[in-house]
């Protein structure tokens, strides 16, 4: 026996889509990285059923341009919060280089400075 083939609408597929970006922002939010490339792509190749279909009504629709400023809103937190952590990184990385600078001085040599 056969299972039988689920016709999804456009706005299912954009809810999907919206859920997608909501569980990107909380995994990105929880540093899980696997995770967040795993639901990109996810996301990627809902993205493409989404541009393949021709039915652009649900987005023109006031609930589709609901979900869409939602799901706009929430991509703009993603980024803010990847910059966030790239300059976090960075820094971190300036620290370590300050510290690895000091650390290859040897230690007798800063103790004897003033003898």
């Amino acid at each position: 026996m056969t299972e039988p083939v689920v016709v999804r609408s456009i706005e299912d597929w954009w809810r999907d889509y919206a859920f997608l970006t909501h569980e990107v922002l909380k995994f990105t939010d929880r540093q899980s990285w696997d995770m967040v490339l795993n639901l990109l792509d996810q996301r990627a190749r809902l993205q493409t059923q989404i541009d393949e279909h021709a039915d652009r009504g649900f987005a023109a629709s006031a609930a589709g341009q609901a979900l869409i400023g939602e799901i706009m809103r929430e991509e703009q937190a993603i980024s803010q919060k990847m910059k966030q952590l790239r300059n976090q990184a960075e820094n971190r990385q300036k620290i370590a280089k300050a510290y690895d600078a000091f650390s290859a001085v040897p230690s007798g040599v800063l103790l004897n400075r003033g003898t």
